[in-house]
């Protein structure tokens, strides 16, 4: 009877219901589970069970990506990239660990929003896109991560405005989100914020996540450029809306 009570509780429903979205979010684009699930999960558990929840989410879905991810990806852009981010993650684990846990989430909604919107006005970078700038893109994806795990984000405004295929960007990201995300769990766990609790939360999440990063991925097999690019930037403005001002 406890166990039913938990398994039909408003709270593991409602982290069903996130799992799901979040799934079909990150087998379509690649990159936007985090985002769509981090401030939601955080309204449930807070800042840190949520992004430990998403992280550890985060490595089966880029188990289940990454086979079909290395033939497209350009190596030599998001190499940079990736192990600067590594280098960076700790300095957002740090702040998320010793920051007011309202200001993290409102101020993880606002940046999504702030890119969001920035994407939708067609911004891109027109500058060289050297080794130099990677990192830099790296560095603060890096700190993202470590803060809310979704310095992918960061990742995808660079990447988007690229002009490169879509398959090919969301090949990119795949792989940057999955080395964000190994690096995001492994620095909490180190830390000691992964919880026993967090465990059976995870065993909650996960099979529904897993399951909808499958139909998601092979919905994006049928997708266009233009529609691939609406989904995402609709997508990151809901949910930085969602958690600035709830």
């Amino acid at each position: 009877m406890e166990l039913a009570s938990v398994l039909l509780s408003p709270q593991t429903i409602a982290t069903l219901a996130v799992g799901l979205i979040a799934g079909l979010i990150r087998g379509y684009t690649g990159f936007g589970g985090a985002i769509f699930a981090i401030p939601l999960l955080s309204l449930i558990y807070g800042p840190t069970s949520a992004v430990a929840l998403v992280l550890a989410a985060g490595l089966v879905g880029t188990a289940q990506l990454m086979p079909g991810a290395l033939p497209m990806a350009t190596w030599r852009q998001i190499v940079p990239l990736v192990l600067v981010s590594l280098v960076f993650t700790p300095l957002g684990t740090w702040v998320l660990l010793t920051t007011d846990p309202d200001y993290v989430r409102r101020g993880l909604g606002l940046f999504v929003l702030v890119a969001a919107v920035t994407m939708m006005r067609d911004w891109s970078w027109q500058g060289p896109r050297t080794p130099l700038i990677s990192g830099i893109v790296g560095a603060i994806s890096g700190i993202v991560t470590g803060i809310g795990g979704i310095g992918g984000s960061v990742a995808t405004l660079y990447l988007i405005s690229s002009g490169q295929p879509v398959k090919v960007i969301r090949a990119n990201l795949i792989i940057i989100i999955g080395a964000l995300t190994i690096a995001g769990f492994v620095y909490l766990l180190l830390a000691g914020a992964i919880l026993f609790d967090d465990l059976f939360k995870m065993l909650i999440y996960l099979p529904t996540y897993m399951a909808f990063i499958w139909v998601g991925a092979r919905i994006f097999r049928g997708t266009s450029d233009a529609l691939y690019r609406q989904v995402a930037l609709w997508l990151l403005a809901a949910v930085g809306i969602i958690a600035t001002i709830w």
